[in-house]
This record gives structure tokens, sequence and C-alpha cells, in this order.
């Protein structure tokens, strides 16, 4: 499973989300994925080889018609926040 982090350029807050849902992923005891970090435009190119897009309320309009499983978020550092929108798809 090929997950994607999601932020405006792809190098500060896509990060921390990564590393959170890294973080998440290892609670949920799921195992398999790759995460990376990346902005809107390469998500965009990406986003019809990834299963999973993960990016903020705010961005998730921008990534509307990509073939993967677009996930939003309120807080990238909520670890339990991601932790409840990854189960609801993952288990």
């Amino acid at each position: 499973m090929r997950i994607v982090a999601v932020c405006g350029l792809g190098y500060g807050t896509s990060v921390i989300l990564k590393n959170n849902i890294e973080k998440a992923l290892r609670s949920l005891h799921f195992e398999g994925a790759t995460v990376e970090a990346v902005g809107v435009a390469e998500a965009r190119s990406l986003g019809t080889l990834a299963n999973m897009v993960v990016t903020t309320e705010e961005l998730a309009p921008l990534l509307e018609g990509l073939t993967a499983k677009i996930i939003s978020i309120r807080h990238v550092i909520d670890i339990d926040e991601i932790t409840k929108a990854l189960a609801k798809v993952l288990l």
C-alpha cells in the first residue's frame, strides 16, 4: 500500500504528517505500507499511483478526482485523529 501525505509545498507539514501516519500505522499493527511526503502538485501526479492520500481539510478539495482514497484531517499533529481516520479505511 502506498500512502501519500500532502501539504501545500511538500516540505514541512507533510513531513510531520508522514511521521504521524507511520506512528498511527504502527499503533494499528498495519504493515506493508510506504508513506511519502509531497506537495499538492506532486500529489496530483502521484494520485493515480497511490492507494491513499492524507491531507488537511483545506487542501482536500484540490485533490478531488484522484483515484486514490482521500482522507482529510484537521490536525496533522493529532495522532489519535490520524489513527481513527486510518482505522476507518484500513480495518
